[in-house]
């Protein structure tokens, strides 16, 4: 297995939305039974398969929102497809089919303090975000410091 990355995962207005259902998912839902840390997501386009590969135990997983980092995760697991894919609903009551599922470490969930832009996170990087696209942006421990000044606890 390779060295643990940071990521962006991209919300939609469909699936929450305002900036505030997502944190509001974040702190009392993705921690708590009977989530425990399971996330659901929907497909993953074949620009992205290289981020399936590389997001692994111990990643940070940025949660983004609108070009907003809202929250993060470690991830305790590999991203798994699900086959057949599970039914669902969003936060706004549609019927949506979730492709993927990856755990992440339920005590690491924070919502983040201050509003980070996802330009601000890209200055650590050499890439730039698509705002609707999975992103590995590097290596976590070249992120770790800019990170936990943004990302405390609420």
């Amino acid at each position: 297995m390779g060295e643990s990355v940071v990521c962006i995962f991209p919300h939609s207005d469909k699936e929450f939305p305002t900036p505030e259902a997502l944190r509001e998912f974040l702190s009392h839902v993705l921690p708590m039974p009977p989530q425990e840390g399971r996330y659901l997501f929907g497909k993953i386009g074949w620009k992205d398969r290289d981020f399936v590969d590389r997001v692994i135990p111990g990643s940070l997983v940025l949660f983004a929102k609108k070009g907003f980092i809202l929250g993060r995760a470690i991830a305790s697991t590999v991203i798994r497809e699900l086959d057949p894919p599970e039914e669902g609903e969003t936060e706004t009551g549609e019927k949506a089919f979730y492709n993927n599922e990856i755990f992440f470490v339920p005590t690491s969930i924070r919502v983040c303090r201050q509003t980070l832009l996802v330009e601000q996170v890209e200055k650590c990087s050499d890439r730039k975000h698509n705002l609707r696209s999975y992103r590995i942006l590097g290596f976590r421990r070249d992120f770790e410091k800019t990170l936990t000044n943004f990302c405390e606890e609420e």
